[in-house]
């Protein structure tokens, strides 16, 4: 039997993906870093730190486990919070190096890396859970304007020159004008800060996409139902994201608020 390993982090996708594990009958154990009630009752689920997930990831690794997915936002560690135990002090150099060095690309190809080196295959999210994902074009009967697709052509220009950068996933343009551009703060707060420079009213159009040579197995972009009612709120016409490799939660709850809602969501 299959056995996989869940590196669980907040939101609703390890919900999802423990549920596909159930359905499918694939023997799954959840490791996850921050409290989750809905995971405290689960006798195959264990809270792991920073400092002693690899050597739980071991334990399980002797059980037959050798399948990994990662899902859901996990925050940086604080290095005064890491506490490393003996198998994780030995990373501790690394880990600490490309902390300093800035941007998720970096740490997560270490993860990645070290994750492989001691055994362990990283599934691909688009081949075990497919259904969460969108494709190219118009999703809803709502198109973007010609305005909107210059911005859209704009926007995804300058994200995938910021990719070598490392500095995030979107951007908000308003007839040719950079709005904002996300970096910590999330795509969340970025639409809400972008809002007192918008100039009129459902114009601005809201660009996310993956970066340039990014590894698709970890931290793809995500939009959910919170997401398009940010939209609705700060009045952004339109969302236009990654085809295929785009995260879309509560896909069908997201489609139809779209729908009820005229905004647009478009696959690039």
């Amino acid at each position: 039997m299959k056995k996989i390993i869940i590196l669980a982090g907040n939101g609703l996708l390890p919900k999802l993906i423990i549920n596909k594990c159930k359905l499918k009958k694939i023997f799954f154990y959840v490791l996850y870093f921050s409290n989750q009630q809905y995971l405290e009752k689960y006798p195959n689920a264990l809270k792991v730190t920073f400092g002693n997930v690899l050597t739980e990831l071991k334990k399980l690794r002797k059980k037959g486990f050798n399948q990994i997915l990662m899902a859901g936002s996990i925050s940086r560690p604080n290095f005064k919070d890491l506490k490393p135990d003996l198998n994780s002090i030995k990373l501790l150099p690394k880990f600490v190096k490309k902390i300093m060095e800035g941007g998720d690309n970096n740490l997560l190809k270490l993860v990645i890396n070290e994750l492989e080196r001691f055994g362990f295959k990283i599934l691909n999210l688009k081949t075990f859970l497919p259904e969460i994902f969108l494709g190219i074009g118009n999703q809803t009967k709502f198109k973007p304007s010609r305005s909107n697709l210059l911005d859209i052509n704009k926007g995804m220009k300058i994200l995938i020159n910021n990719s070598k950068f490392d500095i995030g996933q979107s951007i908000i343009i308003q007839h040719g004008s950079v709005i904002g551009i996300e970096a910590a703060q999330g795509t969340d707060n970025l639409i809400k800060q972008s809002y007192p420079y918008l100039r009129g009213i459902n114009q601005g159009v809201l660009i996310k996409m993956v970066k340039k040579k990014q590894d698709s197995r970890v931290d793809l972009p995500t939009i959910g139902l919170k997401t398009v009612k940010n939209l609705k709120k700060y009045s952004l016409r339109g969302v236009a994201y990654s085809a295929n490799k785009t995260i879309i939660l509560n896909k069908i709850d997201v489609i139809n608020y779209c729908e009820s809602n005229k905004i647009f969501l478009f696959g690039l």
